[in-house]
């Protein structure tokens, strides 16, 4: 009799456990192998967003089929506190499992935007704002924001220059402060790299780059940066001024109507190395690698003078002295003249 009691309570207890384990594995089989997403689909997660509300936009949105089971399994791996705010991009196909594992890394959608070389920080706001990264005017306020300049570059002038020109990678949302920290960033790492090629030199740090910016207007051809900084060089020392147009147009600003003019040669302001002997007052353009590395390390040669060949190539020639310079000059207006 004893027996059949305990069967009679023992059977009933292992069904329970039996069924509990069915519906365990079958939960478990659902989360990692069942795909819960049926189409590609992409969902905002905004910062500060609960767990509750992360699994009912997921739900409306068709990422997961069940937002309790969701809430249960997250709070089981012990990631509730651990999903990142983005824009994600889940594939058709993807499991709950797979899900929420994108949430806890962070794996969003990234973007990525190209600085060219030689760009003014104007220039790149407006193609930032084309690109729709950011607004224009918040990210040229910024730069204009004199506490920021001086946490992030001590006691240079601005920012222009040290805007590095890059491709950089960005998620959805990102602040014009954002991407001002991580051009000044690669920009510190691109020139403490380059610190080694610095030539005998008295030039500050901000003379390099406001020279190398000079460099990257002037030249179109990579081959001649060597050459072309070796003229201002050799300029700066015997103490003649630079008569560099990009300086001229550069200190226009908004006057500038697309074609330089004589008179706009005679227009004083800070820039126009016409008239002012020396460097500018700050860089005019946001310069590469190699017009920095160019501007620390000159090529060795006594040019004076240089002028486009006028030929289509972007090349120049370059001369020692200014009868040479003259004839190179005739030269150019030969191969320009209509």
């Amino acid at each position: 009799m004893k027996s059949k009691k305990i069967l009679f309570i023992v059977i009933p207890f292992l069904i329970l456990i039996l069924l509990i384990g069915v519906g365990l594995f079958g939960i478990f089989h659902y989360i990692h192998s069942v795909p819960s997403v049926s189409q590609d689909t992409a969902v905002d997660i905004n910062r500060g967003e609960g767990l509750k509300s992360i699994a009912l936009k997921l739900r409306q949105n068709g990422v997961v089929a069940n937002e309790n089971l969701f809430i249960l399994y997250v709070m089981y791996e012990g990631l509730q506190d651990r999903l990142k705010a983005g824009e994600y991009r889940f594939e058709s196909g993807s499991t709950m499992s797979q899900v929420v594992e994108k949430l806890a890394k962070g794996d969003v959608v990234i973007y990525k935007v190209t600085i060219p070389e030689g760009l003014t920080a104007s220039e790149i706001g407006e193609l930032l704002q084309k690109n729709g990264v950011v607004s224009k005017d918040e990210f040229l306020e910024l730069t204009r924001d004199k506490e920021l300049q001086s946490e992030l570059l001590g006691e240079e002038s601005g920012f222009e220059g040290y805007l590095f020109p890059d491709t950089y990678s960005y998620n959805k949302g990102v602040t014009s402060l954002e991407l001002i920290n991580m051009m000044v960033k690669r920009f510190n790492t691109v020139y403490g790299s380059l610190e080694n090629e610095r030539a005998a030199t008295k030039l500050t740090d901000n003379e390099i780059i406001t020279l190398a910016s000079i460099i990257e207007k002037e030249t179109g051809s990579p081959s001649e940066r060597g050459l072309v900084s070796a003229v201002f060089h050799n300029r700066l020392h015997m103490g003649m001024k630079l008569d560099s147009d990009p300086t001229v147009i550069y200190g226009l600003g908004d006057g500038y109507e697309g074609k330089l003019r004589r008179s706009d040669l005679r227009r004083m302001t800070d820039y126009n190395t016409y008239l002012i002997k020396g460097l500018p007052p700050g860089p005019i353009a946001n310069p590469g690698k190699e017009s920095i590395a160019a501007a620390l390390n000159p090529a060795d040669v006594d040019y004076l003078y240089f002028v486009s060949k006028g030929d289509g190539t972007g090349t120049h020639t370059f001369s020692s002295n200014y009868k040479d310079h003259r004839r190179a000059v005739y030269n150019y207006r030969k191969n320009t003249k209509p």
